[in-house]
């Protein structure tokens, strides 16, 4: 199974084929923001790949746009800014997440 590491936390998740990076983090308690419930509409939760690039899925046109609305609005840009929601695991990946949910 592939695993998603978060840079700066030592705990490692594992994935599948079927689970976006992002409700792969929700299900196991990771504080990653979203408020749309992973629609490519919030853009809350952003993350920068740092490894493994090669084993994401491709951008599809919801993620390209709201990613460009996203970089107008200040947030981070660039190839390696994906959102999580919209992002699946096929190998292993070291990603950052850009927007903590507070803990409280």
């Amino acid at each position: 199974m592939p695993t998603i590491r978060v840079h700066g936390f030592e705990k490692a998740y594992q994935t599948n084929l079927t689970t976006s990076i992002l409700n792969t983090l929700l299900k196991n308690g990771f504080p990653i923001q979203t408020i749309c419930g992973g629609r490519a509409l919030c853009g809350r939760d952003l993350i920068r790949i740092r490894a493994g690039a090669g084993f994401l899925s491709p951008r599809r046109e919801a993620e390209t746009r709201r990613l460009a609305e996203l970089a107008s609005q200040g947030e981070p840009t660039g190839p390696d800014i994906r959102l999580a929601c919209q992002t699946y695991a096929r190998g292993d990946v070291e990603i950052e997440v850009i927007h903590l949910r507070n803990r409280t």
